[in-house]
């Protein structure tokens, strides 16, 4: 297996999705993983939980805003000052806050890229231990269409997409023996979408929502079918591939070239 001895950084990984995908992938021979998250209480946590049950070697905790650079490159550092390699990187950490959109962009967006080009072009070059390394970058259902109650959070899902398919085309991964593939969940049990009345911009989007109850067309699915599409496409995902999970199952979707999207 592809994840067997190698190391992970995980960011948004001290609680939710991005700790079961720690776990995930230490069930299925991960060496070691850094949580990268900004949360010092669920950090402390989840290094107790995964020390207990896996080995304290097996674990590091970063306190990391992956809006800012420098402490992303700190957790990068941390990382392979602790376990020597790195090879995998998850960008999971994300919020869905309408009314603070600005801050969003930051995490969602800049977030996703720091991670990109602090594993491509600084950490993986000197660090991976195999022929290759692997990005993940969690998007979402939302970055595959439009939401009206959520236009900057699907904004940001969309970014990561197009992120994800530039940065895995065949020249660059010639370049950088990086696989980079992306996963789109669906509707999931998560403390993302607790509370969304707090969330909305404004009043008329909070009308919008109650008037238009757009949750009710994605499925609520359970956490437990996404650490699994995680790691299915760690293993075998192809470059620039994307992934749903949604409504307990998995599947790779295509996009279209703009030629193929001409309006007949």
């Amino acid at each position: 297996m592809f994840v067997d001895k190698k190391v992970a950084l995980i960011t948004g990984g001290a609680s939710g999705l991005g700790f079961r995908y720690a776990i995930e992938l230490l069930q299925n021979g991960l060496r070691g993983v850094t949580l990268a998250d900004t949360d010092d209480a669920k950090g402390n946590e989840a290094v107790l939980k995964i020390s207990e049950d896996f080995g304290a070697d097996k674990v590091l905790f970063v306190k990391t805003d992956v809006a800012v650079k420098e402490q992303l490159d700190n957790a990068f550092k941390r990382t392979v000052e602790k376990f020597g390699n790195l090879d995998i990187v998850i960008n999971n950490a994300g919020v869905m806050v309408e009314a603070i959109w600005e801050k969003m962009i930051g995490i969602n967006v800049n977030g996703t890229i720091y991670g990109c080009i602090l594993a491509m072009e600084e950490y993986f070059p000197k660090y991976k231990s195999g022929k290759e390394a692997v990005i993940v970058n969690i998007s979402s259902v939302a970055g595959l269409q439009g939401i009206s109650v959520l236009p900057f959070y699907v904004a940001t899902k969309h970014a990561v997409i197009g992120l994800s398919r530039s940065l895995g085309t065949p020249d660059q991964y010639e370049s950088t023996k990086t696989r980079v593939v992306t996963i789109c969940p669906g509707a999931t049990n998560t403390p993302l979408l607790h509370d969304l009345d707090k969330k909305a911009l404004n009043d008329r989007y909070l009308d919008l929502t109650m008037k238009h109850p757009t949750f009710d067309l994605f499925p609520m699915q359970q956490i437990d079918i996404v650490p699994k599409c995680m790691l299915k496409v760690v293993e075998e995902g192809p470059n620039g591939s994307i992934w749903v999970v949604e409504d307990d199952e998995i599947y790779e979707v295509e996009l279209r070239n703009r030629q193929d999207l001409k309006k007949k």
